[in-house]
């Protein structure tokens, strides 16, 4: 009854979820990694942009300059926000797609039997 059900029959499966989890991990830390850098970045030049303020004028643009920031930041966030749905949907998609061949396989591996 076992005999066409082999090793590489429960194992596969489990090995292309672990390589889909795993490269989905390293993508999100290389994305949060390439975030912070981003943000680390904006904090320096935007402290020294206020260091550099001499009077109202450089008042008035540094705040005009961070109004333009917190748009592009919150552009920024909802195109990185509708992104990320759409790779959870892949993700998703991908997971669904393994656990069905998995299961169409050791079907026809058990009527086999």
């Amino acid at each position: 009854m076992f005999n066409t059900f082999t090793a590489e029959t429960f194992t596969a499966p489990v090995e292309k979820l672990v390589s889909l989890n795993l490269s989905v991990f390293k993508k999100t830390v290389d994305a949060q990694t390439k975030s912070m850098n981003s943000l680390v970045e904006l904090t320096d030049s935007r402290l020294k942009a206020m260091a550099g303020i001499k009077d109202a004028e450089g008042f008035k643009t540094f705040v005009t300059e961070q109004n333009e920031i917190a748009k592009d930041s919150f552009a920024k966030a909802l195109n990185e926000s509708k992104d990320a749905a759409a790779e959870v949907k892949a993700y998703n998609d991908e997971v669904m797609k393994i656990v069905t061949d998995s299961v169409e396989v050791n079907s026809k591996a058990k009527k086999a039997a």
